[in-house]
């Protein structure tokens, strides 16, 4: 048991630590940024960054998008990250692709920064500090358990930045340093409210265990839980708008019920492998794995007794599993750190295996999850997806007033790569079904909107041209994106393998 335990506590370090070079992290970090660049990708318009990105255009040019726009609006509106490209934008005259990946390479850089800045706070030998931001670098988009998020995504949105600067909130907390906690958090909840929300709690937890005050821990836990039952039973028999329950259901990561069984074990397993590591660790690695177990095991509880599809949906609303992307950022980097010790003590070339392993790994998973995109899309790129270049060919071919109907399982095709249309296309369009519900799930007041939308086009290309006409004219819409196998006689000036660009007339 001695010799088992004996890497463990060589390698971890208690708050007594030697100084660390600034020049010698920057260096580390500006290495590393590109190489996570090359392992994840980049893209731009996909998934949450397409609403993101429409918002920053929507403020450049308030008309863009017409009556849709407010599936945007109301979702960037709670955050400064669009206020502020868009401002860039708009004062500076710089172009938004170019701009777009600049941010993202420094979010990669303030990301891998704050991992290693932590890691000093960690671990005392060169390998561990080296391994945990090695593991950041090489698993930042790693999946949280169930919950939709990662760690870090392959596409620029308000997460980009709120997440390092959680970490560096973290390392203030422990530092003691209460002015830099403040600040950090502040710029998280500027960037992402929520999530400095669960930060704050996260952070609070940490404190409260570092400095011993457990009976304060133990009834702050007994007041969320009690307070949670209260919110399920004060709401359990709320109304909610037509088409809100529809929207909220149809996101399985809301509720623990829907997850399958090795999402599930995403919960429990790190835990429990923090669990293990309490009897071996010392300061701070002690308590953040305890602050880890508390903050998850908490979040699980409330969720299994007061998250449930045919219960109140308000908890569900906030997504409090999101909690878990601080434990598994916690999680990897001691685990990284712990295994680039234990390999580089034995032999230096097997922690390069290891690290090389895993970024093969995370390579392939993101090449699958964009199979039709090229893994970097640089700006200014002739793009390879098909489906995104239909939504260029909009862009500069149709009138700025068009606004469009598409089948809303779209994002769904296997070759879309989840591309968003209005961030590509700049063209108003009927809600979708991924994107849009999922912001309708999150704001009860869009819900009629978007079930009525998504019931008119669901369906279009299987229609006659005359029922598209008759069904899709009423509600404004002028063009129709169809599958390009769909039979139809409307004039359809733009075609590919994937999609047909077609004028409703």
């Amino acid at each position: 048991m001695a010799s088992w335990t004996a890497p463990v506590e060589n390698a971890i370090l208690t708050l007594e630590r030697p100084a660390v070079s600034a020049r010698d992290a920057v260096a580390t970090v500006t290495l590393l940024s590109p190489v996570a660049l090359l392992i994840h990708g980049y893209h731009p318009y996909a998934d949450d960054a397409a609403i993101y990105v429409a918002g920053i255009k929507k403020m450049v040019h308030p008309g863009m998008y017409g009556s849709d726009s407010v599936f945007i609006t109301t979702h960037t509106k709670l955050s400064v990250f669009a206020h502020l490209f868009a401002g860039v934008v708009r004062y500076l005259h710089l172009p938004l692709e170019p701009l777009l990946f600049a941010a993202y390479m420094a979010s990669l850089f303030v990301f891998l920064l704050a991992c290693y800045t932590l890691s000093t706070r960690l671990f005392q030998s060169s390998l561990g500090r080296w391994g945990a931001t090695l593991a950041a670098c090489t698993c930042m988009t790693m999946p949280v358990a169930g919950t939709a998020l990662s760690l870090m995504d392959p596409y620029l949105t308000a997460r980009s930045f709120s997440t390092p600067f959680s970490v560096f909130a973290l390392v203030a907390v422990i530092d003691r340093s209460w002015k830099r906690t403040v600040l950090w958090l502040a710029l998280t909840a500027a960037m992402h409210p929520l999530m400095a929300i669960y930060a704050g709690a996260f952070l609070l937890t940490f404190h409260w265990i570092d400095t011993g005050r457990l009976r304060t821990l133990a009834g702050a836990c007994l007041a969320a839980f009690v307070a949670s039952g209260a919110i399920f039973v004060l709401t359990l028999h709320a109304s909610y708008p037509d088409g809100y329950r529809e929207a909220a259901l149809s996101r399985s990561y809301f509720f623990l019920s829907q997850w399958q069984w090795f999402e599930i074990s995403g919960l429990v397993l790190p835990l429990v492998l923090m669990g293990f590591a309490l009897r071996l660790a010392s300061k701070p690695i002690r308590d953040l794995c305890l602050a880890c177990i508390v903050v998850g095991g908490v979040t699980v509880a409330i969720c299994t007794c007061f998250v449930h599809t045919n219960g109140s949906l308000l908890l569900a609303r906030v997504q409090l599993l999101r909690n878990y992307q601080m434990i598994y950022l916690a999680g990897l980097l001691m685990l990284g750190g712990y295994l680039a010790y234990v390999a580089g003590e034995r032999n230096r070339w097997s922690m390069a295996v290891l690290f090389t392993g895993l970024a093969v790994l995370m390579f392939a998973v993101q090449m699958r999850t964009y199979p039709a995109s090229r893994h970097v899309e640089w700006p200014g790129a002739h793009p390879q997806n098909r489906w995104k270049q239909a939504f260029l060919w909009i862009r500069t071919n149709t009138p700025k007033d068009a606004f469009f109907a598409i089948d809303p399982d779209y994002t769904a095709s296997s070759d879309e790569d989840t591309q968003g249309f209005r961030a590509i296309a700049e063209r108003g369009v009927l809600a979708d079904h991924l994107k849009d519900g999922g912001v309708a799930a999150i704001f009860p007041a869009l819900a009629p909107q978007w079930k009525a939308q998504r019931e008119l086009e669901s369906g279009i290309d299987h229609w006659t041209d005359a029922e598209r006409i008759a069904r899709l004219r009423p509600a404004g819409v002028t063009w129709v994106l169809l599958a390009a196998n769909t039979p139809t006689g409307l004039h359809c000036p733009y075609r590919n393998s994937r999609a047909q660009v077609c004028e409703l007339k």
